[in-house]
């Protein structure tokens, strides 16, 4: 993630998508936030400490470790996606993982410096629940079921080259699958150079040279 210097860009961003018409009593100043593609907005992992609206991109939101939903949210001049509104409304909840697909600028708040400011504007709060309603229609359009070897797949997509798998049974809890299915599943990884059996039990992710070829289940 990148903050961006470039007031002018800003200005022209909040111009066309008209921002300002998101809110009736907080006068935010928003910070320039720029995404390359594959780099998370958000995960369970290290929460986003903004929210943001989404002015130029097209974003991947999932859940894990079902990853059983996954949607494509893409902005356009008519709508603008808001990344965050959930953590502002639910100090405890878990976010998502929100990932860009393609190169992404959001305006984006501190979420505790906005916090009460938002929670106070009925303006924003109803682009809000547009936003919220557009993400569950989407949710139930693309709800599918996806095999384990995609789920294991985005599971690795985000663990470093020589981390450390331990714990079969509970990864397999996770992914909510026997530990048989499991452990057929990390044998055929290791087959194909993205895992090493250590020992019993434990597998090393291996480094990956180029992208992950595509393999339909």
């Amino acid at each position: 993630m990148e903050i961006v210097s470039d007031k002018a860009l800003l200005d022209q961003f909040l111009k066309e998508h008209r921002i300002e018409d998101y809110f009736s009593i907080c006068q935010p100043r928003f910070s320039l936030l720029h995404y390359r593609p594959g780099e998370l907005l958000t995960t369970p992992f290290a929460p986003s400490q903004y929210i943001q609206f989404i002015i130029r991109g097209e974003l991947l939101l999932y859940d894990m470790p079902t990853e059983n939903s996954t949607v494509s949210l893409q902005t356009s001049h008519q709508e603008i996606r808001i990344i965050g509104d959930m953590e502002l409304l639910d100090v405890d909840f878990v976010p998502f993982f929100v990932e860009a697909k393609s190169d992404v600028y959001s305006a984006a708040l501190y979420l505790e410096q906005y916090r009460d400011a938002l929670l106070q504007d009925p303006v924003f709060l109803q682009h809000v629940c547009r936003d919220l309603a557009a993400k569950l229609r989407g949710a139930t359009d693309v709800s599918m079921h996806i095999s384990l070897w995609d789920k294991l797949s985005a599971y690795l997509k985000h663990c470093d080259p020589g981390h450390e798998i331990r714990g079969v049974a509970r990864l397999a809890e996770q992914l909510n699958v026997s530990e048989r299915q499991l452990i057929r599943v990390l044998k055929v990884f290791c087959d194909e150079g993205r895992l090493r059996h250590e020992k019993a039990g434990v597998y090393r992710v291996l480094p990956q040279n180029g992208s992950e070829n595509a393999r339909s289940r």
